[in-house]
């Protein structure tokens, strides 16, 4: 099994726990079957680490750190593998076009350069 943390700011506030939070507390019908969706994928990468594949996940090609993304239809949760068996969820968004779109991109990777400042190297 693979351990799966979530991004927190310097002041402790993860943007994606935050999500899933109003997710989980909303009433709404689809928010509930997004959240059931966000889930599944978790359970996935938790069980499959590296061998996830799309359409669940897709590596994200030409960046500076090897940055992948969970795919529950219509958000994107971008993560990177850290430390021995173990994944930070970085940022996430809602797609709305075909590409993905950089400036989200950019703030995964503001995120996980952040990140390793304050915990630690990728191994």
């Amino acid at each position: 099994m693979y351990e799966i943390d979530f991004f927190e700011d310097a002041d402790g506030f993860s943007e994606i726990q935050d999500f899933i939070e109003r997710l989980d507390a909303s009433n709404q019908v689809n928010d509930q079957a997004l959240l059931k969706k966000i889930y599944h994928e978790f359970d996935l990468l938790s069980m499959l680490g590296p061998q996830l594949r799309s359409p669940h996940s897709k590596f994200l090609r030409g960046y500076a750190y090897p940055i992948m993304e969970l795919r529950p239809q219509p958000e994107r949760i971008f993560y990177v593998a850290w430390q021995d068996h173990r994944y930070i969820l970085l940022h996430h968004y809602t797609k709305k076009k075909n590409r993905t779109d950089p400036r989200q991109v950019a703030k995964a990777l503001a995120n996980l350069e952040d990140w390793l400042k304050r915990k630690g190297e990728m191994k």
